[in-house]
């Protein structure tokens, strides 16, 4: 379930689609908590708009796990704070997915962007990453020039290489990953045996989603018909449904890194 913002529902849907997802776009105060009783995952993008707002406290008690996307923190106090209220209430954080800008002020650093956007490299946010992973005792990924996601625990460090600087052209990009994200980490949940450390499946489903989706935005900024990010924006839809259940294909596409910790 995607209780998300209001610019980017659609693509956020259509990529999840494309991923072999099943994808549910729900804000509505009074379903939100039934529905996130019947999803595997639920990803919280914080919009902010007033009706989100009235959603995020139904949906913080939510047994189900939750993956959020603390969209524009730093940018004006009352997202500070809003966001801070709901990331000390939630009940079953599991994954915080942002930029590094997001990472860093949300971890009480400092961060270089405005708004959404942000101008740091997800390499400075390794040590934010790892504060919050400890504090929250839930995975972090960092989007940005170069991927990385952080165990929950704080001891180990992915980096996922394959920048396509055009991606930051397409609206959506990042509320699209931390969707798949979700989509993926609620299904490795879901097979972990019981008795065992969910952390560790979060981790690696986390994981999966980042290489993934670089994988596809890496093969369709290669493909000769695109020329722009009209063209990249429509690829990479295609080149997500290509890759949908092919890890070795993803594979082929990305490298992977164990950063110092």
């Amino acid at each position: 379930m995607c209780v998300t913002n209001r610019v980017t529902p659609q693509r956020v849907a259509d990529v999840l689609l494309a991923a072999g997802a099943s994808p549910a776009m729900v804000d509505n105060p009074d379903e939100v908590h039934a529905f996130s009783l019947i999803s595997k995952a639920v990803y919280v993008n914080t919009g902010l708009h007033q009706s989100q707002v009235a959603a995020l406290e139904r949906i913080a008690s939510t047994p189900t796990p939750v993956i959020l996307d603390p969209v524009g923190f730093g940018a004006t106090s009352y997202r500070n704070e809003a966001i801070s209220d709901f990331l000390s209430s939630v009940k079953r954080l599991t994954v915080i997915k942002g930029n590094a800008n997001e990472i860093c002020g949300l971890a009480g650093y400092q961060g270089k962007g405005q708004g959404v956007d942000s101008d740091a490299s997800t390499a400075i946010a390794i040590e934010p990453a790892k504060t919050l992973a400890n504090t929250h005792e839930c995975v972090v990924g960092i989007s940005g020039d170069t991927d990385i996601v952080v165990s929950a625990d704080g001891k180990k460090a992915i980096k996922v290489v394959g920048d396509v600087p055009m991606m930051a052209q397409i609206t959506g990009t990042g509320c699209s990953l931390g969707a798949l994200v979700a989509a993926s980490v609620g299904a490795n949940i879901d097979e972990t045996p019981e008795g065992q450390n969910e952390s560790s499946s979060a981790f690696y489903g986390a994981l999966a989603a980042h290489s993934m989706f670089t994988a596809a935005a890496v093969r369709a900024s290669a493909r000769t018909d695109v020329r722009g990010p009209g063209g990249l924006s429509i690829a990479l839809m295609d080149e997500l449904a290509q890759l949908a259940g092919d890890p070795v294909a993803v594979m082929e596409a990305v490298e992977l890194h164990e950063c110092a910790v």
